[in-house]
């Protein structure tokens, strides 16, 4: 079987030049990324990420260029049968930044997620989950 589902993600920067990280714990499984989520079907790319900036930040953004998407393969870690696409851009607050934050990358004991500021000389010593997010986290912070 062919499945495939698509990601999307996006690299928010403060006006101090951190960058927000989420770690979270979905479906019992601890994640540390960038915040977004899947594509529901109907929904384009961009579509999505301003979705999940609302649901998961009650942010408003504007979405800026396509910093990297992964050409290589993935398997979802929830779904073996599943390919996974993460597609990450580069995003604006059209608001202010009022939502709760975490000090420290640590992934929540139950369900729920934690946003965190992170510098960017300290973004490639996160502890990501998943090789798409080191990836992209390499093509982000040379893309400037």
């Amino acid at each position: 079987m062919s499945l495939r589902t698509l990601r999307v993600y996006g690299f928010l920067e403060d006006d101090q030049g951190r960058v927000l990280v989420s770690a979270e714990r979905f479906r019992g499984m601890p994640l540390v990324k960038y915040p977004g989520g899947g594509v529901e079907w109907g929904e384009g790319l961009r579509e999505a990420l301003a979705r999940e900036f609302q649901e998961e930040l009650g942010l408003e953004i504007s979405i800026g260029d396509l910093v990297f998407f992964n050409e290589f393969p993935v398997i979802s870690a929830f779904d073996s049968q599943y390919q996974v696409f993460s597609f990450f851009y580069r995003v604006t607050a059209l608001g202010p930044l009022d939502f709760a934050t975490s000090a420290e990358v640590e992934v929540p004991e139950n369900d729920g997620e934690r946003p965190v500021w992170v510098t960017k000389s300290k973004l490639m010593k996160v502890p990501f989950t998943h090789k798409i997010e080191q990836e992209a986290t390499k093509a982000y912070l040379q893309s400037k």
